[in-house]
């Protein structure tokens, strides 16, 4: 089972986070697709900044017992390395300029 150690919010993407998960491993997760039902209250910025990581749980937590599984954020997440290879990758065929 994978848990979190770590997580932050990213201000300039609304709902993502950057997460720091136990094999080490960075990935950023958008959250907007969970934010249904009981999670809808996560849409609202003010809330949605008050992101902690229970140290019980491990996983990212908010104020009234709003929290996410750690395996499904690992899935659908990211990997920071995977995005630098992408922009590297891009950067270097000049992709970037035509976009």
């Amino acid at each position: 089972m994978i848990l979190i150690h770590k997580a932050a919010v990213i201000p300039e993407l609304e709902g993502w986070l950057l997460i720091d998960f136990s094999d080490g491993s960075k990935k950023f997760v958008d959250i907007k697709p969970l934010m249904k039902g009981v999670l809808e209250k996560l849409r609202e910025p003010d809330v949605f900044h008050q992101v902690y990581v229970d140290p019980d749980l491990k996983t990212v937590t908010w104020p009234g017992e709003l929290d996410l599984d750690p395996d499904q954020l690992y899935k659908e997440g990211i990997d920071v390395k995977e995005i630098k290879k992408l922009f590297e990758s891009a950067q270097d065929r000049n992709l970037l300029e035509r976009a």
